[in-house]
């Protein structure tokens, strides 16, 4: 008798109050990939760009971003030629030596770029055919790289690379004067130079070599076109680069 005259007053039960039914399902909002955290942070307008990634400095932190999207820098394709471990450790090394990027950061993305990026010169190799003979153009560079093999194009630019970007093993708080006298001596400096010189050479051949098989190659901005690919966002932190700097 009185839950019939509750009911008539408006009254439900607590135990019966639901603000969402119970069988309704939140949908789960999906996290970003670790390699896509800072994609909102990093302006293309404000970056500057080389072969291995794009970036700029806000005043506190550094932003990098290898490439954009459908877009691959040159550094990153040159390393992915073949399925070699040692040019993908190599490309591993120099991502956290520039960047600060943690390994499982770069994992995420080379997972999500696999199906684009994995040992995507030989594929190439086998899907494009060549005339028999190299052409006569006069230009000796553009005569002769795109006939050489991927896995000799993908050595060439993986040992250019490491012999312009040789990490010592040693760290030093501060260097003495004779040490930075040696530094600067000629003979150093001809193997430095002569070491970016043979890695902007080979970089260029690596362009040629990748047009020669229909992909894009956009020199300015030192990326390859191959949709499908995504780019990786990081903000790193400018003390790393004041504690480099300083010592």
């Amino acid at each position: 008798m009185l839950k019939r005259l509750f009911g008539v007053l408006g009254y439900v039960p607590a135990s019966s109050l639901r603000i969402v039914p119970e069988d309704a399902q939140q949908p789960a909002v999906e996290r970003p990939a670790l390699h896509r955290l800072s994609i909102r942070e990093f302006d293309y307008g404000r970056a500057s760009a080389d072969a291995q990634c794009h970036w700029h400095s806000d005043g506190e932190d550094f932003h990098y971003a290898l490439g954009r999207d459908d877009w691959v820098p040159l550094a990153v394709a040159g390393f992915c030629l073949t399925s070699s471990r040692q040019c993908l450790a190599w490309l591993d090394e120099s991502l956290r030596l520039r960047t600060g990027v943690s390994q499982d950061v770069i994992d995420g993305w080379r997972r999500a770029n696999q199906p684009v990026l994995q040992a995507y010169g030989s594929r190439l190799d086998e899907r494009v055919s060549f005339p028999s003979q190299q052409q006569d153009t006069g230009i000796a560079e553009t005569d002769t790289v795109p006939f050489i093999a991927v896995t000799e194009m993908a050595e060439l630019f993986a040992l250019a690379w490491q012999r312009a970007h040789l990490n010592s093993p040693f760290v030093f708080l501060g260097n003495s004067a004779p040490y930075v006298a040696l530094g600067g001596h000629h003979v150093l400096r001809a193997v430095r130079d002569a070491n970016e010189y043979a890695l902007e050479r080979t970089l260029e051949w690596l362009a040629l070599w990748l047009e020669a098989r229909g992909l894009t190659v956009d020199r300015g901005k030192h990326v390859v076109r191959m949709p499908g690919y995504q780019a990786l966002y990081y903000r790193g932190s400018a003390e790393m680069w004041d504690q480099i700097d300083s010592r």
